[in-house]
């Protein structure tokens, strides 16, 4: 049941991933930073589920992190994907949330490489 429910989130990481490469195709650069943000966030939430810990309702990549770093130490290395990654959470979604931030194509691609390396990694470790 625990794997089957990592399996899960972490389909819906990758699901998240392929609308980041969309959003790019179609210059939609607020969307696809946000999208490259719900897939972090969801693959972190597959690791936790797959070893057994809760998945937080939080949208804070920072916060999730700490809970996988304390797992795994590895998990530090994607500190500054998740850094840049939850800054894109709130104001590609709510433009009165914080300064007008204005989204780039250059800022989409980080953020899909981003994604795409926690991702990567989160599942590389489910699959442990």
């Amino acid at each position: 049941m625990v794997k089957k429910a990592a399996e899960v989130w972490l389909e819906k990481a990758k699901d998240d991933l392929a609308w980041t490469r969309a959003n790019i195709r179609e210059k939609i650069w607020s969307g696809a930073c946000f999208t490259a943000q719900q897939a972090a966030e969801k693959s972190l939430k597959a690791y936790l589920l797959s070893c057994r810990e809760s998945a937080k309702k939080v949208h804070d990549l920072g916060s999730l992190l700490e809970i996988c770093r304390k797992l795994d130490s590895e998990f530090e290395q994607l500190r500054e994907a998740c850094a840049t990654l939850t800054d894109y959470y709130a104001p590609t979604r709510y433009p009165d949330v914080s300064e007008f931030m204005e989204f780039s194509e250059k800022k989409a691609q980080e953020a899909l490489n981003f994604a795409e390396s926690i991702v990567n990694f989160a599942e590389g470790k489910i699959n442990d």
